[in-house]
């Protein structure tokens, strides 16, 4: 057996992680929250947005923070958002 056929695998094997119509929705949603109100935290986001779980929400807040396109402040058990352009 060639070395190149074991490396290959079938399509349904690792199927390609594709990103879910909802996630640019979602960050576009978060984007104009935070464009709005510049500060807001993570529990009062959550009740702005019920179509979405607690987690969907949270990672694509982590996603943004990662990309620097918010800033996300934990102080004890509460989360921040922050506009980068409030740090600015």
């Amino acid at each position: 057996m060639p070395m190149s056929s074991l490396l290959e695998s079938a399509p349904d094997v690792h199927p390609v992680r594709r990103e879910r119509p909802h996630s640019d929705a979602l960050t576009a949603t978060i984007l104009d929250h935070l464009n709005e109100q510049t500060v807001i935290s993570l529990d009062s986001l959550i009740c702005l947005m019920p179509q979405y779980t607690w987690n969907q929400i949270f990672h694509t807040v982590d996603q943004l923070a990662r990309c620097n396109k918010v800033v996300l402040r934990r102080h004890r058990f509460d989360y921040t958002l922050f506009s980068t352009h409030f740090l600015a």
